[in-house]
């Protein structure tokens, strides 16, 4: 399984555009392959406590699998915030 990596915040420029170039956009069910419930909750604790929302069902989210400086990843789009796990 992935673990969090890094953000697009505390990245470059360079390594968050070339990982963007490549991406090809996953379903919720295919990063839970990649990263444990646990991990994705860890890192947006905000729908823990949100009964009507979830990072899953929330339509402004998406889910990507890419490369983030050679290294296979997935990441989740949240607030226009790449969130990284490798």
């Amino acid at each position: 399984m992935k673990n969090y990596l890094t953000n697009c915040i505390c990245s470059t420029a360079e390594l968050i555009d070339e990982m963007v170039e490549q991406a090809t956009e996953i379903e919720y069910s295919e990063l839970l392959k990649h990263v444990t419930q646990e991990k994705l909750d860890e890192e947006f604790p905000i729908y823990l406590g949100c009964p009507n929302l979830s990072l899953e069902s929330d339509y402004t989210v998406s889910y990507y699998k890419s490369f983030y400086d050679g290294v296979e990843c997935v990441y989740v789009e949240h607030s226009r915030i790449e969130y990284i796990f490798t």
